[in-house]
């Protein structure tokens, strides 16, 4: 029996090395078609052929009635080897009472993986297991060698080799300047590009923040007076939400139990309140006058809204969506923070010169402490008793102890500070008026000796931009655990920084946008209990999916099995792309400078028929790695055939693209043709 071990989890690059190894033996030889190389026409033909074939199946079953048979809710399954048992389960989310019962296409659901000693049961825990779900092309059951080709071949991280729903890692998000959300995937070993996805958004985002199971991103539009929501699975436009006339959402904040978001109503006397089981307003809550941050006690029994112009905390019942309390604070707050270890809510009053503490019991200031004027952000670290009051003017940091209510002496950080995001050993202060970040460790709050160190992350401060600096966070933690990700606006960048280092180790380009925000979407296994592995997932199309796991330091995988029932819900029944695209110039070389016809013809998925008079398609032509990129609409020339003239600055391969929002297709939902040009 192997000994337990406790590590932080490796990302999925350095695993598929380490597997490279281990199963180098083992591992039958695969061939991977990378896009574009020589078997790419082939695969391409044959991805294009099994999606309309499960778009005509999609078409047919939907011509049925319902299944009279339901889904099961779950499905479980047990293996054994070398003295250690691996339990996985799939259940469908109770809570998701907007969708079908059961596993079934669309639906939300929670995978688990518990490993345990066989003989005596005992739980083995920091194995973090490598897990995807992939379609198989038949019901019956892949073998071992299939199964062991499949997760090296997974593993490798290749775009032409996607599981339908990756459990191990996570993607970066960026919310910029230009209307747009990237999808940026860190991981990848993929020589071309990392942009996996880009959602347009029908205004600038200014905020933004993740539903608790992960499926849905809320962004404020403040020009719209609403809030987008983008589906994180189809990393598609779903809704937009009013939330009045006028009004101008900006900040959002979650409830901690993730029953509703709290929107920001700047400038106006209210806040809105977005039910995020329906995606819709459930109410606008009465406070008082200005701008509002808002923040909850932990077990979201009531919301706190500060009011810069009315000089006021409003109290929020969450159960009753009612205001029950104005409390008098100091002038022009702010900053609002909820300390679980003081058990009080703390808010910095900008122009007071003061931090108030208020008592969820009374609903009353019980303790008012002197700061200093020009506090622009308060937040506690993980243990929640120190809080981090920043001070722009002065660039200084000062430290709140909830345990005494008292604070510490400024600390100097970096120039014109406004942000702090926390690791569990150390806290990260973003400055705007330096290319640089503060790192100060978390120990050294017990001691109230602090030394802070600044490191370099990007060549141009943020304040180069003004127009770019935003309320959103611009690091963010990874879930390793010990790094994070630092976006930088001047740089159009991303850097990657490890702990313990004194510069970042990597940069990840943002595609010539400016970010205004950065978050980490995390779909990877996490250790919820001793031996216990989990992440929500939301399930693919309908049909036979393999579920490969690897434990990688047992030695250990297996290939689970999962079927996925169609779902009565017609948009979850788009098993594929409702069009397929046969581009008339593949295989052709183009010279760079000089006009190049793209002449392709559109078909319908299903029924292999033209598709005549789309006003809506637009063609891509993008250059690896993504530096160069230029968009289009196409004409068409009759009978379903459309054409775009593209001129290519310079020799290379191109990599031609196709989006028609009419018939619900995006970029990456087709495959890419390239295009080799010439000198």
């Amino acid at each position: 029996m192997p000994a337990k071990v406790t590590r932080t989890k490796e990302r999925t690059k350095t695993l598929a090395a380490v597997l490279a190894l281990a199963l180098l033996c083992l591992a039958a030889s695969t061939a991977v078609a990378q896009i574009g190389g020589p078997n790419s026409a082939a695969k391409e033909e044959a991805a294009a052929a099994a999606r309309a074939a499960a778009a005509a199946k999609a078409s047919g079953a939907a011509a049925k009635a319902a299944p009279t048979t339901p889904a099961p809710s779950s499905v479980s399954q047990r293996f054994e080897r070398d003295g250690v048992a691996m339990e996985f389960s799939l259940k469908s989310s109770p809570e998701d009472a907007s969708k079908d019962a059961g596993l079934v296409a669309g639906a939300n659901a929670v995978a688990t993986f518990r490993l345990t000693d066989a003989r005596t049961g005992e739980p083995l825990r920091g194995y973090h297991p490598n897990a995807w779900i992939s379609s198989r092309a038949s019901d019956s059951e892949t073998g071992e060698t299939q199964c062991r080709s499949k997760i090296t071949t997974l593993l490798g991280g290749l775009l032409s080799e996607r599981a339908d729903v990756d459990l191990n890692g996570y993607t970066l998000l960026t919310l910029n300047h230009d209307k747009t959300i990237t999808f940026i995937n860190p991981q990848i070993s993929f020589n071309v590009t990392k942009l996996e996805s880009i959602v347009v958004l029908p205004g600038a985002g200014a905020d933004w923040t993740l539903s608790s199971d992960k499926n849905s991103l809320y962004v404020t539009i403040p020009e719209q007076s609403s809030v987008a929501v983008i589906d994180t699975a189809t990393r598609k436009l779903t809704g937009m939400i009013t939330v009045g006339g006028g009004a101008r959402p900006r900040r959002i904040t979650p409830q901690p139990d993730g029953r509703y978001v709290w929107v920001s109503l700047d400038d106006t006397p209210q806040v809105a309140v977005i039910d995020t089981r329906t995606n819709k307003l459930a109410q606008t809550v009465a406070v008082g006058a200005g701008i509002h941050s808002i923040a909850f006690t932990d077990d979201s029994r009531f919301a706190y809204v500060s009011n810069s112009a009315a000089d006021s905390v409003s109290v929020i019942d969450t159960r009753t969506l009612a205001k029950v309390a104005d409390i008098e604070v100091g002038k022009t707050p702010g900053p609002i923070a909820y300390s679980r270890m003081g058990r009080l809510v703390y808010v910095a009053a900008v122009n007071g010169g003061t931090i108030s503490a208020i008592d969820p019991s009374k609903q009353a200031v019980v303790k008012t402490v002197a700061s200093s004027r020009g506090v622009v952000a308060l937040r506690f670290e993980p243990s929640g008793r120190f809080g981090f009051v920043v001070n722009q003017p002065q660039s200084t940091v000062t430290i709140l102890d909830a345990s005494t209510n008292s604070l510490t002496a400024p600390t100097r950080v970096t120039k014109e500070p406004d942000q702090v995001t926390f690791t569990d050993r150390y806290a990260y202060v973003r400055g705007t008026g330096s290319e640089k970040f503060t790192l100060i460790e978390l120990k050294e709050l017990d001691t109230g000796r602090l030394a802070p160190v600044d490191i370099q992350a990007g060549t141009t401060p943020a304040s180069a931009f003004p127009d770019d600096i935003g309320v959103s966070s611009m690091i963010a933690p990874t879930p390793e655990g010990n790094s994070v990700m630092v976006a930088s606006t001047a740089d159009q960048s991303i850097f990657y920084y490890t702990e313990g280092l004194m510069a970042p180790m990597g940069t990840f380009s943002n595609y010539k946008r400016r970010p205004h925000a950065l978050l980490l979407l995390d779909r990877s296994l996490a250790e919820v209990a001793p031996g216990v592995y989990s992440t929500p997932l939301k399930l693919p199309q309908a049909g036979a999916f393999d579920v490969p796991v690897l434990v990688e330091p047992l030695r250990m995988f297996k290939c689970f099995d999962v079927k996925v029932a169609e779902s009565s819900n017609p948009s979850e029944r788009n098993a594929g792309p409702t069009i397929a695209v046969e581009a008339a110039f593949k295989g052709q070389t183009f010279k760079a400078g000089e006009p190049a016809k793209l002449t392709f013809t559109i078909l319908d998925a299903a029924t292999k028929q033209p598709v005549a008079g789309l006003g809506d398609v637009q063609v891509l032509a993008f250059e690896p790695p993504g530096v160069w990129q230029q968009r289009q609409w196409a004409k068409e020339l009759g009978k379903g055939v459309y054409e775009a003239t593209q001129v290519f600055p310079r020799g290379g391969l191109y990599y031609i693209m196709l989006r028609v929002h009419s018939r619900g297709v995006n970029f990456n939902d087709l495959a890419y043709t390239t295009v080799p040009v010439a000198k």
